[in-house]
């Protein structure tokens, strides 16, 4: 049986979404309560990898399992034994063809900031605190230079293969809402670091350190020396997986 999972959770004590020698992980998290439930050790396979300190709303996770729980059971069944900063909010059977990364056509990200005179109490460890006010129209000219396929060098890590560094943006946006600017980036796929690093670029455009143009002109560039600051990753959320 192959079981599609939404996950939902608060990435600020974890160490990033995949499992690793030390450090607390919402993938550890997740395949522990799966052999408490099923006496069974699984595979499980995530549409993307959140950074460690960042957040999910909508993670999608699938894996194949011989346990003859039905997934309404299975979901109540993981949230009683998930640690409190994570929940199941869906369970479903799907073909043994879906899996939650390679069937994946769109994700949707948001990074938050929050440029308020005062620096948040609640909204701590959620948001960019950064002192503004930030000019919105500036950093909305700017996001979209981001627009379409391209080489994303500049904007994400060394450390991704440079044959891999090509996907397309399908929308880039800048938006006020109450107290918070909101970045909400739909693409095909997120390389690692890619959206804190255009995160951070909007900032500076945003503080009118940067002109618009300049994200455009750093995307172009193609080259890592041209790299803005990384926002940090508190600001950052999985909001969806489309399919």
């Amino acid at each position: 049986m192959n079981i599609k999972v939404v996950l939902e959770y608060d990435g600020t004590s974890f160490a990033g979404w995949q499992q690793q020698a030390h450090g607390r992980t919402v993938e550890a998290a997740l395949k522990r309560a799966l052999h408490e439930v099923t006496g069974q050790e699984h595979t499980v396979y995530a549409a993307g990898r959140t950074d460690a300190g960042a957040h999910a709303e909508g993670q999608v996770v699938s894996f194949q399992t011989d346990s003859r729980i039905a997934p309404r059971r299975m979901m109540a069944a993981l949230n009683a034994r998930l640690p409190e900063d994570v929940a199941v909010v869906s369970a479903e059977e799907v073909p043994d063809s879906f899996h939650a990364r390679y069937s994946a056509r769109w994700r949707r990200y948001r990074y938050r900031y929050l440029d308020r005179t005062s620096r948040p109490a609640l909204a701590r460890g959620r948001c960019w605190y950064v002192r503004g006010p930030l000019d919105v129209e500036a950093m909305s000219r700017a996001a979209r230079a981001l627009v379409g396929r391209h080489d994303w060098t500049s904007y994400c890590s060394a450390s991704e293969p440079a044959r891999d560094r090509v996907r397309e943006m399908r929308s880039a946006r800048v938006v006020r809402r109450g107290e918070f600017v909101e970045l909400e980036l739909v693409a095909e796929g997120f390389l690692r670091g890619l959206v804190r690093s255009i995160a951070g670029a909007l900032a500076e455009v945003g503080r009118g350190e940067r002109p618009p143009e300049w994200v455009g002109k750093v995307l172009q560039s193609r080259d890592r020396r041209e790299a803005p600051r990384t926002a940090p990753a508190g600001g950052l959320t999985l909001m969806e997986v489309i399919y």
